[in-house]
């Protein structure tokens, strides 16, 4: 299967889900125009907001990484056209360009650290020991 069987093109609407945290699916998007929330759901179910996705960047590598169902949402927050890379497309990608492989490590570096962050003003992790 060559890269361009395995990538297509997606449009979303503003307020319309690209995934739900749960689903099982093994491909991820990189923002061609537009932003996308990524958002988890606390116990009371309220939205954790972990990041917002802009031009250029990529999101939902992590579930087709380990194979397991998604572990958060992605929604529209503007219109967006999105490219869709399947684990194929993926693999492909891995090997042709080293520099997009290393960027995306950093990509993953840094939402672990905005996690972190995140977590660390969550009520129920301020002032445990």
């Amino acid at each position: 299967m060559s890269t361009v069987d395995s990538v297509s093109k997606e449009t979303f609407n503003m307020g319309e889900h690209i995934f739900m945290e749960g689903d099982q699916d093994l491909h991820f998007y990189i923002v061609e125009s537009g932003q996308v929330k990524i958002y988890t759901k606390n116990e009371s179910g309220g939205q954790v907001p972990i990041i917002t996705i802009s031009e250029g960047e990529s999101f939902g590598e992590f579930a087709l990484l380990d194979k397991q169902p998604r572990s958060a949402s992605a929604v529209a927050i503007t219109d967006c056209l999105l490219i869709k890379v399947s684990q194929q497309g993926y693999e492909q990608l891995l090997s042709e360009l080293p520099v997009w492989a290393s960027s995306m490590l950093k990509s993953f570096a840094g939402r672990l650290k905005n996690m972190n962050v995140i977590l660390k003003k969550m009520p129920q992790f301020i002032g445990r020991d």
